[in-house]
């Protein structure tokens, strides 16, 4: 059932990283405000002190580095795996596929793991889970943002 969740999550995370950095009607996704809404957002939510935040951004941002990467490679993968033929794929093209294809999410929990026990050296335990909610509030945050943004555009039409 985690893994699950785990899945729909980092749909809904590539889905609307996909649709805010896409180019519509001259918007371009502008990450620097992205991230900097980011911070801003999270450093209220958590209501880090000064130390905690010094040393908390770097792990995050360390953290939020390779998440993205990994996003990044199961979208090309998805992409690659589409544009593919399977019946031009040889038994053992179709074996390393399926091993690919079930090893993504298994990658994106060791992450999870190794950045659960950092976070927790940085930040009181608390915080780490209120981390956890933030990130999900900051995903509905944006893609709320993103419709209302949306909205707007069809009602000027």
């Amino acid at each position: 059932m985690q893994y699950f969740k785990l899945i729909i999550i980092s749909l809904l995370i590539s889905f609307s990283t996909h649709s805010i950095a896409g180019d519509r009607m001259q918007d371009k996704f502008d990450y620097d405000k992205f991230k900097a809404d980011k911070i801003a957002f999270f450093t209220d939510a958590l209501d880090l002190t000064p130390d905690e935040a010094a040393v908390f951004w770097p792990v995050y941002n360390e953290y939020d580095k390779k998440k993205w990467k990994l996003m990044k490679e199961r979208r090309q993968f998805e992409r690659d795996l589409d544009d593919n033929n399977l019946d031009k794929l040889s038994e053992k093209e179709c074996v390393e596929l399926t091993k690919k294809f079930s090893s993504l999410p298994q990658e994106d929990a060791a992450l999870n793991k190794e950045y659960n026990e950092k976070f927790l050296k940085v930040l009181p335990a608390q915080k780490v889970v209120k981390l956890y909610i933030t990130e999900m509030d900051f995903r509905h945050h944006m893609l709320r943002k993103y419709r209302d943004k949306e909205d707007d555009k069809d009602k000027r039409r």
